[in-house]
């Protein structure tokens, strides 16, 4: 069976660049899964590659062109041109595309066109909920990717909130696989409580909100942060807001600012640290949640809890307040034992609720009964 992924920007992952978040890592994951399963898997991406066509892990990828800006780019002639042919090439059975995205329209359609399958899969809660309201003619690439999502032919939703916003806002009805996860084989050594470190990894946007875990660093002198963070796009004031980030860290005496991290070297922070931060006050079910319980780090999170699993399992804090946040995490740093625990649950429930065959076995199932539906 054929299946075609695209992710726009999982180039990142393969070369190690910035601009990658949990949306990439799981379509690459699921790509090299898919292929150790024996599909034949291509992967569509949009990097700035002289390198239209690799072969990676088995995996087929390709770069139609470069995306760039927050313009129209899919929509330049050129480009749709280029899409299409290498979608047609390609000729796959299921068609699979995460992120809020023109691309998701655009790939919907062409599904109907030839008569294929296509399946969509939510990466944060506005792709279900804001990015679904359209308001007027500006919302024109919100509009085409509504389309998409409306004319798909299942929707993969992370938690059960996405799935019930999907079909509060219009009215589909999804399915829920979890994110997968691969934890490290070794335990971390963290015996020695003398030396506490509190982390916070995410991309350099608003909607993450890294200037309050800044605050929260100045607000805490005595302990030891840790910062790692990348560009959150190409734009000018995607610039503007890393250098702004940065500089304001650079300040900061107990602030350890990393910048960007390649994922394949992030690891070594999660197991050096005591308990990860999150101030975001949007998401999906982010990647930095399982890589933080994978390596036994309770999180403490200011405003975002999935389904509301880490106050359920006491996996972490659920603070809802800034001050209440400083009192968590002097709580957590304070509390060996109770740190401890909770470490051990969320390794725990990493291991069972995200365990890499079971999802891949998941998607499996919805392959098949929709390749048995559609026939």
């Amino acid at each position: 069976m054929k299946i075609c992924i695209l992710s726009e920007y999982a180039y990142s992952i393969y070369e190690n660049e910035n601009s990658a978040g949990g949306a990439e890592l799981q379509m690459t994951i699921l790509a090299k899964e898919l292929v150790n399963r024996s599909y034949d898997v291509s992967l569509i991406t949009f990097g700035k590659s002289k390198i239209s066509f690799r072969l990676i892990n088995g995996v087929k990828v390709y770069h139609p062109f470069y995306l760039q800006g927050k313009g129209y780019v899919h929509f330049y002639p050129k480009n749709l041109y280029k899409l299409f042919k290498i979608l047609n090439k390609i000729d796959a059975d299921i068609y699979i595309q995460r992120a809020t995205t023109p691309l998701t329209g655009l790939v919907a359609f062409f599904a109907k066109l030839k008569n294929k399958l296509f399946v969509y899969s939510v990466s944060s809660n506005a792709c279900v909920s804001s990015n679904l309201s359209i308001k007027g003619v500006k919302d024109l690439k919100k509009l085409i990717y509504k389309f998409g999502v409306k004319n798909s032919d299942s929707v993969i939703c992370q938690t059960k909130n996405q799935k019930d916003l999907l079909k509060k806002t219009i009215g589909k009805q999804g399915v829920i696989i979890k994110n997968m996860y691969i934890p490290p084989k070794s335990e971390p050594n963290k015996k020695n409580t003398s030396i506490l470190k509190v982390l916070w990894v995410g991309r350099a946007i608003k909607e993450k909100r890294p200037e309050l875990f800044l605050k929260l660093a100045k607000n805490l002198p005595n302990i030891d942060f840790c910062m790692i963070t990348s560009l959150g796009g190409s734009s000018s004031y995607a610039n503007k807001y890393y250098n702004d980030i940065k500089e304001a860290a650079s300040k900061i005496n107990n602030l350890d600012f990393k910048g960007f991290v390649p994922y394949k070297e992030i690891n070594k922070y999660y197991a050096e640290s005591s308990l990860v931060v999150n101030t975001s006050y949007v998401e999906g079910f982010p990647n930095t949640f399982l890589e933080a319980w994978g390596n036994y780090n309770p999180i403490i999170t200011l405003d975002f809890d999935p389904d509301e699993i880490i106050c359920k399992y006491k996996l972490g804090l659920h603070s809802k307040t800034f001050e209440q946040l400083i009192e968590d995490t002097k709580t957590l740093l304070k509390n060996d034992e109770l740190r401890k625990e909770m470490g051990n649950n969320s390794r725990k429930y990493v291991e069972k609720e995200h365990n890499l065959n079971n999802i891949i076995n998941e998607y499996e199932l919805l392959i098949k009964n929709l390749v048995t539906r559609d026939g």
